[in-house]
């Protein structure tokens, strides 16, 4: 008897480093049964990401190709061409970097594979980037044979609203193992010791790359006012991007080292969700983070813009505050949830399955919408 071959996928993104659209697919590839489907990856850096390792473990492979610059369209699509017509091994092609993704997919739809484009972000126009970023990505919608957003606002950003009503449009819910975010007491309190935090300190925090759009400024603002007007608060800053040594060094300069913690990268989110007492979140923009998701699955009350999709509330541990309003406004809900719910998390609870963001429920569907549609 043959063995039949594992369907190979593949997933196109930047760098397999730790962001929200890379943690998310790294928890689908580790919940997968791999005998049916395989994932290999198209970056676009020759930096080794965290997650390399971890994916040739697996059976994965990495593939490397010239970054996208907009001015090199034509050796980018040749370069894309060659890749795929050497790789017909390769039945999906599942495209998370936007700006290219016009290209690359329609590369590969030239080879007879299954293409599906996927948004991550709702995103606004700022600058010549960003304008650039919507010519190029514009033919997306009509190249791909699959259109998915992380939520309705991040599918309308990318696509239009036309295309989110068309039949080949779906949200793909941001799922989690909720197993791993269920409350534990006894992690809470490992982490805490390790970070140096009292039994009566609260520990407000946020989880994220240190990047525009997270609007690390006011995270600075609200921090540096949570440590000033509260003597047993601290704050822990989890996460790493182009940002953070000057944050860093401004959080040093002002001599708030010692109440506000930056911890860079970390890979036990789950755990520092249970060490937290409250998450802030003041994106300027959001797709729907993963990050608050979690922190729901942990029984984590949460403060958030109103600029990110409703789409991720799934509890009612979510408190919705609007940009504009004064830092004292923030965190006076702020303090409000980390003493309400201190001492409480592990009463409350609610059931993940029925929510449409447990990682179990979404690699079923997704295994079996490879399996349909590969060519």
């Amino acid at each position: 008897m043959v063995n039949k071959e594992p369907i190979r996928v593949l997933q196109v993104l930047h760098v397999m480093n730790r962001g929200g659209a890379e943690a998310m697919i790294m928890n689908l590839y580790r919940k997968m049964d791999r005998v049916k489907v395989q994932f290999d990856f198209l970056v676009h850096s020759q930096e080794e990401g965290v997650f390399e390792d971890e994916i040739r473990e697996m059976g994965g492979r990495i593939f490397r190709i010239q970054p996208f610059k907009g001015y090199n369209v034509f050796p980018y699509y040749r370069e894309c061409k060659v890749f795929f017509k050497v790789h017909p091994e390769i039945k999906v092609v599942h495209g998370h970097l936007g700006s290219c993704a016009a290209y690359y997919l329609k590369a590969a739809k030239e080879e007879g594979m299954f293409t599906i484009a996927h948004s991550h972000s709702t995103g606004v126009i700022r600058n010549f980037y960003d304008l650039s970023y919507k010519i190029f990505s514009f033919p997306t919608r009509y190249v791909a044979d699959q259109l998915f957003g992380c939520s309705t606002e991040a599918g309308i950003a990318r696509y239009g609203r036309k295309m989110v009503k068309n039949v080949k449009y779906s949200n793909f819910n941001n799922a989690v193992d909720s197993n791993l975010f269920h409350f534990s007491e006894e992690q809470r309190q490992l982490v805490r010791r390790s970070l140096n935090i009292l039994d009566d300190e609260l520990l407000i925090g946020t989880v994220g790359r240190i990047t525009s759009p997270k609007n690390p400024k006011r995270i600075f603002e609200l921090f540096k006012y949570l440590v000033l007007n509260n003597s047993n608060v601290k704050c822990l800053w989890v996460g790493t991007g182009e940002m953070e040594s000057y944050y860093r060094g401004l959080i040093k300069v002002e001599g708030l080292d010692n109440r506000i913690i930056m911890t860079g990268v970390r890979s036990d989110i789950s755990e520092i969700m249970h060490a937290l007492d409250c998450m802030l979140f003041p994106s300027l923009w959001e797709g729907l983070p993963v990050s608050v998701i979690e922190s729901q699955a942990a029984n984590l009350p949460t403060v958030l813009a109103d600029t990110i999709s409703r789409e991720v509330q799934i509890s009612d541990l979510l408190c919705w505050h609007n940009l504009d309003e004064d830092n004292a406004v923030w965190v006076a809900d702020v303090m409000r949830l980390a003493q309400t719910y201190r001492g409480h998390r592990d009463k409350y609870s609610f059931d993940m399955s029925a929510t449409g963001y447990d990682i179990n429920e979404t690699v079923r569907w997704l295994m079996n919408f490879y399996e349909k549609n590969a060519k």
